[in-house]
């Protein structure tokens, strides 16, 4: 199998795992003919072409690097919408939607020149997975599945399943970071109420 075809396929992932979700619903009493159906309605409107490409090559132009983070929380809660199992926790999903914010915050106002540092250039370097190891070690010491979770762009990027080759790409996205300040902020508003 060519790299080419392996960063086209994961990069396929992501979207068809979303629009799984929004085919599932929030419905708890899911039939299996129905829950196969949503995966597959999404697997086939991804397949449409849309004005020479699918669905599939639109999300790719709009993000050619999902991070390993997204996808796995998309994964995550795809199988806790099929199984009815609880995966994650509150807090798994607290500490999910903080970490995304802060390095949100980190990465994007300062790599758009905000500030004379640009801390995209530190995923080129050995320190960001070294600290990317570090917050797993601290969640999973607390007993937080999110550490788990985080390990996911470490091995994700050591065999080279993106075309980036920067770790803040395995390790954020716009998506995941735009979602983790929308919950933040919507969940900091509802506590100050």
């Amino acid at each position: 199998m060519s790299l080419d075809l392996i960063h086209q396929l994961y990069a396929a992932l992501t979207p068809w795992l979303g629009i799984s979700l929004l085919f599932l619903g929030r419905n708890p009493f899911l039939s299996p003919i129905r829950s196969i159906g949503s995966l597959l309605l999404a697997f086939f409107l991804l397949r449409i072409p849309v004005a020479g490409w699918n669905g599939f090559a639109w999300f790719r132009m709009m993000e050619m690097n999902p991070s390993f983070t997204l996808t796995g929380l998309l994964a995550i809660a795809l199988g806790q919408r099929l199984s009815g199992r609880e995966l994650f926790r509150s807090q798994d999903w607290q500490a999910a939607w903080i970490c995304g914010s802060v390095a949100a915050l980190v990465l994007y106002p300062m790599g758009l020149g905000l500030t004379s540092i640009d801390p995209y250039s530190w995923g080129w370097g050995p320190v960001l997975p070294i600290a990317l190891t570090l917050i797993s070690s601290i969640l999973l010491l607390g007993g937080n599945r999110f550490g788990i979770l985080l390990l996911l762009p470490l091995g994700g990027f050591l065999l080279h399943l993106q075309e980036s080759s920067n770790f803040w790409d395995a390790a954020i996205d716009p998506f995941y970071a735009i979602v983790s300040l929308l919950v933040v902020i919507c969940g900091f508003t509802v506590r100050v109420r």
